[in-house]
């Protein structure tokens, strides 16, 4: 089974390459003391464009992922442990040439979005325009200006989702929305007109934050760089956790996460997890005081986190509870191998017609 090769991960330190697309040799795989696989035996370094890359680099085709944890992982989990197997290993490497039909088909599902999604990647998107400005000491711009261009994007979205074959061409790079590949209709009424009313809202709620007067006054001395796929170790396992806003002013710590849905039930602890991130991550800020809020902007309601003493021994609880619970549906936890999909059980419920892996269960 460690012969199957379905997945990859970059390599960082190797340089870009200029060699033709996709050439590759063998090299064995491993994996390091916190669990990072590395190249050793079963794996094939090639050399193109990795998913998503414009430029020529070396990556690693794994036999299995990487196990990880996080909140929405853990959410997509307990929903249906037979999507979670379809988004986290079927779809492993779909992209790739030499992929099966049906990991390819789940690759393709996985990149399906909603209008709710996109618009939480632009409200992300003016944020850190707003952040731009404040930490610049640049003017801020309208909350009209804020919400055209973020309109323009879900327009751009709307109009390349009638382009089916571009999508099945290119799942990663053109967007498509779930109704439009999988109904062959446009979004429902409802649910345009909820985006509509609630988009300016959010628009003016994330531009009135007084978040945004704090940086401006601390600057760049008060930066907390937040990477893409941020991510600690904790007990060996990547746990990923990424605070929308974070930054210190006057000695305290400011954890920020912005919602445009509603409420859940597991919010709190994505922002005790989110403070955690930033200890771990960043030197200087494990010590000092936190303020951790939570913003529902449709709402304009803002709730303030409670940091409990035992941080730490909280956060580490929820995590080593949900690792063990997905552990439990591999054949062998060390190289991440899954029991047969079979295994993983399906949960029909109301869910279901939002889940874009539909057609994986018919």
């Amino acid at each position: 089974m460690r012969d199957a090769l379905h997945a990859y991960s970059n390599l960082t330190s190797f340089a870009p390459f200029t060699t033709p697309l996709f050439s590759s040799i063998w090299l064995p795989l491993r994996r390091d003391a916190v669990g990072r696989i590395h190249p050793g035996r079963g794996a094939i370094l090639k050399w193109g464009a990795a998913e998503g890359d414009k430029k020529q680099m070396a990556f690693v085709i794994t036999p299995y992922p990487e196990f990880s944890w996080s909140i929405s992982r853990q959410r997509l989990f307990e929903q249906c442990p037979r999507a979670y197997y379809f988004r986290y290993y079927l779809s492993h490497n779909g992209w790739l040439d030499e992929a099966s039909p049906r990991a390819r088909q789940a690759w393709t599902l996985g990149k399906l979005t909603t209008l709710d999604a996109l618009l939480g990647g632009e409200i992300d998107a003016r944020a850190r325009e707003l952040e731009a400005c404040a930490r610049e000491g640049r003017p801020f711009p309208t909350a009209a200006d804020m919400e055209g261009r973020t309109r323009e994007a879900l327009r751009t979205a709307w109009r390349s989702s009638k382009d089916r074959e571009a999508f099945e061409s290119h799942p990663n790079r053109v967007t498509m929305l779930r109704s439009f590949y999988l109904d062959q209709e446009p979004p429902a009424e409802e649910e345009v007109a909820r985006l509509n009313h609630k988009l300016p809202l959010c628009m003016e709620r994330l531009r009135s934050l007084a978040d945004w007067e704090r940086l401006a006054a601390c600057g760049a001395q008060g930066c907390v760089p937040i990477p893409a796929f941020a991510h600690f170790f904790l007990d060996e396992v990547k746990v990923f956790a990424a605070a929308d806003l974070a930054y210190v002013h006057e000695g305290r710590l400011y954890s920020i996460d912005w919602k445009s849905g509603r409420a859940g039930d597991d919010d709190e602890v994505q922002v005790l997890l989110q403070v955690v991130g930033l200890q771990r991550t960043h030197d200087g800020l494990d010590g000092l005081p936190v303020t951790a809020t939570l913003h529902y902007l449709a709402q304009g309601r803002e709730e303030r986190v409670t940091i409990p003493s035992a941080l730490k021994e909280e956060v580490r609880e929820v995590v080593t509870q949900g690792v063990r619970g997905m552990r439990a549906y591999l054949h062998d936890p060390e190289w991440n191998i899954p029991l047969e999909e079979a295994e993983f059980p399906r949960c029909p419920s109301a869910l279901c017609r939002f889940c874009g892996f539909g057609p994986l269960c018919e």
